[in-house]
């Protein structure tokens, strides 16, 4: 299959004009009810058809006994019913010109012989009649560009630039819900599932030419097409970030994955090495997936290695430095121009050096003019800032204790404290935003307490959003990651 045409049909998958669910359904938490509702709830732009035999309305829709019925055109169809029925499905998709079909339906090489029968004859269903097969056995596709949620689960994460490609549905859909908990912009998610005719390869050239996607996430279990895998994903990492978690990396892992998604594993060290020559970042666990997707969405990459630190207190500055020098980053030590430029705004014993301890300095200047005095410098080329962000949970703690204990402090102004609170850390973040603009180094910061904001802050009308981690050894390692991709980008 010619790779432009391929792209082409899957602007059907993912930019649709009309979907039709076969299979829709009221019965709660069945899969023709999950996907059907999540399309109609989720306010899906185009035209959405509800197909099934046996019912006449479905939340408020007409419904067609078959796809041959529908009326009007249908780009794409997602199909939610039994296995056994899938070919007879897929001939009156055919007959209708439908162009793409994702086949939720599990039954198929997972399941041994029968079923792997079952799905070659699918897939020579599909070729034959030029459609594409996005499946089977996947929890379904979003793209919030387009106003589209077909996922089993219904969590829509906010337009954005990472894509997510997952032979794990429900692996996916954890780091898409994982995703819009901590505000990261989503372009798409795909279940890639069994991938019987569209493969990993197939999807990374298409989202190599997606204006929307910067970054690609990917869950591999095992790929079919070694070579070309990897002979695409090098071409494509040079433009966009692909970032990879391999599953069956242990013995346990290959079992649990040939049962999953009928997966073969290979050899580990092999994928490694390929994976090194490429220059893909490989992670071990799915949440350093979505570390990564947040600094890389919403950060410029640093042009080097070293590190300025600011820290509300020592200790963590000194954990930092440790993590840094570990992790290949440098903290090298300040010229007294910026010792000097720091000194005015702080207490005669902070630090005097990098990290940069404010020593919980009550100055309210005091973080930014140290990140901006590092940022100014050319002998660094990223900050972590520590602690700024975060007070205002535990604020929160002493205005519920002193209400409780102090009734001469009026409860106005204990609320304005912690409105004081919320709007210097809403005008710090703001500021981290335009500083990384006028700069082009990235800031990463490191909440003092769990946020309810999430890991990023949108911050509207800049070209980059505040980043807040929750250790100091999350945002050191997203930092090493990306110094790392800035020099195989560059040809370092």
């Amino acid at each position: 299959m010619e790779t432009n045409a391929l792209s082409v049909n899957l602007d059907a998958v993912f930019h649709p004009r009309s979907v039709a669910v076969v299979g829709a359904s009221t019965a709660f938490s069945k899969w023709g009810q999950m996907v059907f509702s999540n399309i109609v709830a989720g306010e899906f732009g185009g035209r959405v058809f509800a197909v099934n035999p046996r019912e006449e309305s479905i939340f408020g829709l007409p419904v067609y006994r078959s796809v041959e019925d529908i009326p009007e055109p249908v780009d794409l169809a997602i199909i939610c019913t039994p296995a056994e029925t899938v070919l007879d499905v897929l001939g009156g998709c055919a007959e209708k010109g439908v162009k793409a079909v994702v086949v939720i339906t599990s039954g198929f090489s997972e399941t041994g012989e029968a079923g792997r029968a079952l799905e070659k004859r699918m897939v020579a269903a599909c070729r034959e009649s030029g459609m594409l097969l996005v499946g089977p056995n996947t929890m379904g596709i979003l793209c919030p560009h387009a106003g589209l949620f077909a996922t089993g689960t219904h969590t829509r994460p906010r337009k954005g630039k990472v894509a997510f490609v997952s032979q794990s549905g429900n692996l996916g859909n954890q780091l898409i819900h994982w995703a819009e908990q901590q505000s990261v912009g989503v372009s798409l998610f795909v279940g890639s599932g069994n991938e019987a005719m569209v493969t990993c390869p197939d999807y990374l050239e298409y989202l190599e030419q997606d204006k929307d996607t910067q970054i690609i996430i990917l869950y591999l279990e095992s790929m079919g097409q070694g070579r070309r895998f990897f002979e695409v994903a090098k071409r494509v990492n040079k433009v966009k970030p692909v970032i990879l978690l391999k599953g069956g990396r242990t013995e346990a892992g290959l079992v649990a994955s040939a049962s999953h998604t009928g997966a073969m594993g290979g050899n580990l060290a092999l994928f490694r090495a390929a994976c090194r020559q490429a220059g893909l970042l490989e992670v071990r666990v799915p949440s350093e997936l979505l570390d990564l997707s947040a600094g890389f969405s919403s950060l410029p990459l640093p042009r080097g290695n070293r590190v300025g630190i600011v820290t509300l207190g020592g200790g963590w500055g000194v954990v930092t430095a440790d993590e840094c020098n570990e992790r290949g980053l440098a903290v090298p030590a300040l010229p007294d121009r910026v010792i000097e430029a720091i000194d005015r705004h702080l207490p005669p014993f902070w630090s005097r050096g990098n990290p940069v301890d404010l020593v919980g300095t009550r100055d309210p200047d005091a973080p930014l003019v140290a990140v901006e005095e590092l940022l100014k410098w050319d002998g660094i080329d990223a900050v972590i800032s520590l602690g700024i962000v975060g007070r205002l949970e535990l604020l929160r703690l002493l205005v519920k204790s002193t209400k409780k204990v102090d009734r001469s402090k009026p409860a106005q102004f204990l609320d304005q404290m912690e409105d004081m609170v919320r709007q210097y850390e809403d005008g710090y973040v703001s500021k981290i935003a335009e500083l990384m603009e006028v700069y082009g180094k990235p800031v990463l910061g490191v909440s003092l307490t769990r946020t309810e904001a999430g890991t990023v802050r949108s911050v509207p009308g800049r070209r980059y959003d505040g980043v807040f981690y929750q250790t100091p050894e999350n945002a050191v390692n997203v930092l090493a990651r990306m110094s790392r991709y800035a020099s195989f980008q560059a040809g370092l």
